[in-house]
């Protein structure tokens, strides 16, 4: 698959469409604030979840961190992440609390040149950060296709501008590929697919506006909590009457996997379960079902669950090739098999035929 090293070679040809240079060493963030670079940045703290991922994959190693998200440590011990950079187990992560507040003692430590943090999500949790003298890079969350500008701008903040638009460019290219073979599908082929955020006692869905949503629409599904907005709270009662076709589970709850569901006598009757079309999302670098560099997979990966058969052939090859470049990583099968949650979702319907070795 040359797919990702044409887009890698055409974003170093389109260097001009990387987030606003206003001035050497100034940009505009995604919050439209103009923010003055340090001229090198030597130590860099990322507060989303994300960017821990997203700077190792950048920067090619964990060097420059100097304080990432607790929960970014999940990916490192339980996804692949630590075995990529064995490193990022030393990388602090005190640096922020719950909902991204940041912890001004564990940031001074740090002695950051640079902070990335969440800014549409208030000024409660920028102001602290700037109040400590600290330039801060801020970035918004929603719709997948803003992960391409977190790409842009992380590569700015490194000094590696060439290396973040190219991985823009790879990803918006890619992205726009899968959402075209999407829009093909007719309207009544496509299957109803709901998102779980939370699939226990509490139901949590995807709606209006999360990522999820997005997603789901450019696989060539719909998603019938798209009248609710954000992640809504839901009773059973509404899943029943959505009867979705396909049912997508969280890497959010601990040991949550399709054999949960199948076992939950609440959703009997439920069509998702009946045809065992129930599929926890992989994880590798990060989680697949949030955005991320590793959102093209994730798309290319959902529109072969959604469609079994009608896929582009060669899915666990492209996701070879896209660790190669992305993380300089040569994935095993047992690599892969780990990551495409081969054993959790070996029983759904057609899963290891669609993804197991061999495919």
């Amino acid at each position: 698959m040359k797919a990702l090293q044409r887009y890698l070679f055409l974003g170093l040809l389109a260097l001009g469409c990387a987030a606003p240079v206003l001035a050497a060493g100034q940009v505009t963030d995604q919050n439209g604030k103009e923010v003055q670079l340090p001229a090198r940045v030597q130590r860099l703290v990322a507060i989303p979840i994300p960017l821990a991922s997203m700077v190792m994959a950048v920067d090619g190693g964990v060097g420059r961190l100097s304080g990432i998200n607790a929960a970014a440590r999940s990916d490192i011990d339980e996804g692949l992440l630590g075995r990529m950079f064995p490193a990022a187990v030393k990388v602090p992560t005190q640096v922020a609390g719950e909902n991204f507040v940041p912890n001004g003692e564990a940031l001074a430590m740090a002695r950051p040149d640079l902070v990335i943090q969440w800014g549409d999500r208030g000024d409660a949790i920028v102001a602290p950060i700037r109040n400590l003298g600290l330039p801060v890079l801020t970035l918004r969350y929603g719709d997948s296709l803003l992960a391409a500008g977190w790409l842009r701008l992380t590569g700015q903040a490194l000094g590696k501008p060439e290396r973040g638009e190219a991985l823009a460019r790879w990803f918006e290219g890619r992205v726009a590929e899968l959402e075209r073979r999407g829009a093909a599908i007719p309207e009544a082929r496509r299957p109803r697919v709901l998102y779980l955020m939370r699939a226990r006692s509490a139901l949590q869905v995807a709606g209006k506006g999360t990522s999820m949503d997005g997603d789901i629409r450019r696989a060539g599904g719909i998603n019938p909590a798209a009248g609710l907005p954000g992640f809504a709270q839901v009773g059973v009662e509404q899943i029943l009457a959505w009867n979705p076709d396909v049912i997508l589970l969280n890497n959010f709850e601990p040991g949550l996997n399709p054999e949960t569901l199948f076992r939950d006598s609440r959703f009997t009757g439920v069509k998702a379960l009946s045809e065992r079309r129930v599929y926890l999302y992989p994880r590798g670098g990060f989680r697949w079902d949030p955005p991320s560099q590793e959102t093209p997979l994730a798309v290319d990966w959902l529109f072969s669950v959604l469609h079994p058969g009608q896929g582009e052939p060669g899915l666990r090859q492209r996701i070879v090739a896209a660790y190669r470049e992305l993380y300089g990583y040569p994935l095993s099968e047992v690599d892969l098999d780990q990551l495409l949650r081969l054993k959790e979702n070996g029983s759904s319907a057609r899963y290891r035929e669609l993804l197991g070795q061999g495919r």
